[in-house]
């Protein structure tokens, strides 16, 4: 039997594959295994080996992401982070906020920010199990680093300022060129994942006019050092998925809002590859390792044996228990079938015990003169596109005082799995306005906030 690393780099290269390979995003959920918070782990890269390495062996992953922290480039450049102790931190201060121009920001060295700590935990990774697991470098994509340094701005100048946002995504873009040849030239990575949340939220029309130029020469800079290189975006991606394969990366990433069936479509026109998408609340999070390895095998029998790569449809939530991944790595790799869901707790009992228990989260009243937003999030903390959707709302807020109450609901408890159900959202990020669904997988500009807001004052 090949390695897992073989299997892997086979199925990016369309092959077909004797096993399907399995390449867990553990993220900082491989901080738990450690006892230690995220903050600590990111910060420290003999735990980001240790972690890393432990969460290979025991979830028998065929692959494994070195780093899963999309602010580090950003970080390096002048953003300013918020730290969290069970998520990647987010930023929240842009470097370019204030009229600055990118000729302002600092050279993007080695040596800057977290960068050397990144490149010697992925070496180290390299070194321990590179011969049998396929590691993967992740940089932040040049569309979700633009938004980073320019903030909710860049959105905006999208439509009404083009030319000053192709000149931050041009930036970015060198920015991801450099950090993947590091990657490549240091470390010796196995693939490139170029990972753009940020790009289910426009659409295809501006994806090919500002996304996939900036993708190009990153593809270009990878293909030329004989490397790997994914594409790998959050949210619903759906419209985008064409768009990204039209950029001819080796494999594509995306998370459970999109159909795998459709995806697997269009990859065997355009022989790309597929990673996905396993749910990850519903199933990861909350169900029981019956129901994980059951998702797991309506998954692989929709990817099949031919580019496709069983994985997470994102970076794991930090509580993800660890008899969930491990069951999914048995029946990967052994074939081996869990126990009844005897001793485990199902979604279907979460959901129950939170309703007998009073732990839903309440409706709130609609009054006139006052306006509600409710936004529906995986986590703002830990997903871009969630967190720049909350950062929407936080930028008009002083303009409409006590006349505007917000809150953000999080699919990573049940009771917000159980308040989507009720609103009837199916797609995340989603922001109601008085209880109606107005921006829908979408980040909206100031002006287009505002006049929704005004509308229903």
């Amino acid at each position: 039997m090949p390695t897992g690393k073989e299997l892997v780099r086979a199925a990016l290269q369309f092959q077909k594959v004797e096993r399907i390979p399995w390449v867990p995003f553990t993220g900082v959920h491989v901080a738990k295994l450690l006892g230690m918070d995220a903050e600590s782990y990111l910060k420290d890269p003999d735990a980001i080996v240790k972690g890393v390495v432990a969460a290979a062996e025991r979830y028998k992953a065929d692959g494994v992401c070195s780093v899963f922290d999309l602010q580090a480039e950003a970080e390096a450049l002048g953003c300013e982070l918020k730290w969290s102790k069970n998520n990647p931190p987010a930023v929240v201060g842009h470097a370019l906020e204030g009229g600055k121009s990118v000729a302002g920001l600092p050279e993007f060295t080695k040596d800057k920010g977290r960068i050397p700590q990144c490149l010697e935990a992925t070496k180290k990774i390299v070194d321990a199990i590179g011969d049998k697991t396929a590691v993967f470098a992740l940089v932040c994509g040049p569309f979700t680093l633009a938004l980073h340094l320019a903030g909710q701005t860049f959105i905006t100048d999208l439509i009404t300022a083009p030319d000053k946002a192709k000149e931050v995504l041009d930036y970015a873009a060198q920015i991801v060129v450099k950090m993947s040849e590091w990657y490549i030239d240091d470390c010796a990575v196995d693939a490139i994942a170029v990972v753009d949340p940020m790009t289910s939220q426009i659409s295809p029309r501006h994806f090919r006019r500002f996304v996939s130029p900036a993708v190009e020469p990153v593809i270009k800079a990878v293909r030329a050092k004989n490397t790997l290189i994914t594409l790998f975006c959050c949210g619903n991606a759906t419209k985008n998925i064409e768009p990204m394969m039209e950029c001819r990366p080796d494999g594509i990433a995306f998370d459970e809002q999109v159909s795998l069936p459709f995806a697997k479509e269009l990859s065997e026109k355009y022989k790309v590859a597929v990673e996905g998408n396993l749910a990850l609340t519903t199933t990861l999070l909350f169900g029981s390792p019956l129901e994980c390895v059951n998702e797991a095998k309506e998954r692989m029998a929709a990817g099949g044996k031919e580019g496709y790569i069983l994985s997470p449809g994102c970076d794991l939530p930090f509580d993800t228990p660890f008899y969930n991944l491990e069951a999914i790595g048995d029946y990967v790799r052994d074939g081996k079938e869990p126990d009844k869901n005897a001793g485990y707790t199902s979604l279907e009992d979460a959901l129950q015990q939170c309703a007998e228990s009073g732990q839903d989260l309440e409706d709130v009243e609609i009054v006139p003169g006052r306006v509600f937003i409710e936004i529906v999030t995986l986590d703002s903390e830990g997903c871009a596109p969630c967190q720049y959707m909350v950062e929407a709302v936080k930028n008009v807020q002083d303009k409409y005082g006590d006349k505007l109450i917000w809150r953000e609901s999080l699919i990573k408890s049940v009771a917000g799995i159980r308040r989507t159900q009720k609103l009837g959202v199916s797609t995340l990020p989603t922001m109601l306005i008085n209880n109606e669904v107005v921006f829908d997988n979408i980040i909206p500009s100031a002006e287009e906030l505002c006049k929704e807001i005004d509308k229903r004052l």
